[in-house]
């Protein structure tokens, strides 16, 4: 009796979470409040662009698509308007922009409307998840939520295969996650100004990028994001009285006129400690 050889198929189960500074057509930070007029505008922006990610990510063999809306509060994409095919997860959540793939069973991550750091001196709407920091650092490094949210998805064992924003936003992905897809969807010009591609034409890029990312996520050509351990945490806030806030904290220190650090023993820790300092010196008016 002759044997075939029977090939097994690797399941693909991919990761989008999806921000809206870096959208193409988003020039402004006015638009992307949910107050002002040309929001809903934006959200159509955000949907297209989402929808893009997961069209390249399913015609590429994906066997599962979950998206993250990971803007603002956190409820921005429109259930009915987003690709059938995909689940969403919305609202606001501990973990916010790595939450729904805290299980670390997704085999991929898209990051799609993503932005440059706190503190880039051109980078469009650049900040990291608040308006309060001044410059964020992780073993005194300037990073940006794109290198943090994948340290903490590198420690779950899960690779970033593409990342969408600017071109300030590129530059990091080049330091930092040099395997994956970056899509450059508008030229930062300063903080409140880009020049943009047509939404079609970055949908269209979205669409390819993902689809390359997912078949090499399945041939095992893709990394995930490793630090020199333990993890040293920077935060400078535009004031002294957040840091003040922040360093209350376990584990947190003063330093310098407005900032606080941290030493984080893995991922998880130090991604953790910087979104708690964050959120903590948020509070002070």
């Amino acid at each position: 009796m002759a044997w075939s050889a029977r090939t097994q198929r690797t399941a693909v189960r991919v990761y989008v979470s999806v921000d809206m500074e870096g959208l193409a057509g988003i020039s402004h930070p006015a638009p992307t409040g949910r107050t002002d007029p040309g929001y809903a505008a934006a959200c159509e922006l955000m949907v297209g662009e989402a929808n893009a990610a997961i069209e390249g990510a399913l015609a590429a063999g994906a066997d599962e698509v979950v998206v993250n809306d990971s803007h603002g509060k956190m409820f921005n994409l429109s259930p009915t308007a987003l690709d059938p095919r995909a689940r969403l997860v919305q609202g606001q959540k501990p973990f916010g922009m790595v939450e729904a793939a805290r299980d670390g069973r997704f085999e991929v991550a898209l990051f799609v409307g993503y932005h440059a750091r706190a503190g880039h001196p051109r980078g469009t709407i650049a900040h990291t998840y608040s308006g309060t920091p001044l410059l964020t650092t992780l073993n005194d490094r300037p990073v940006g939520e794109a290198t943090l949210n994948a340290l903490y998805l590198g420690g779950l064992g899960v690779p970033v295969g593409m990342v969408s924003g600017d071109d300030a936003l590129a530059e990091e992905v080049q330091e930092y996650l040099p395997w994956a897809e970056a899509v450059e969807v508008k030229r930062a010009v300063g903080a409140n100004s880009a020049d943009s591609l047509h939404p079609e034409r970055a949908r269209q890029l979205i669409r390819e990028a993902a689809s390359r990312a997912v078949e090499r996520a399945r041939g095992g050509a893709l990394q995930v994001l490793h630090l020199e351990l333990p993890v040293r945490v920077g935060i400078d806030f535009d004031t002294g009285s957040r840091a003040d806030f922040a360093a209350l904290m376990p584990g947190f220190e003063r330093f310098g006129d407005a900032g606080v650090r941290f030493q984080g023993a893995n991922p998880s820790e130090a991604y953790r400690a910087m979104l708690s300092a964050i959120r903590m010196g948020g509070l002070v008016d």
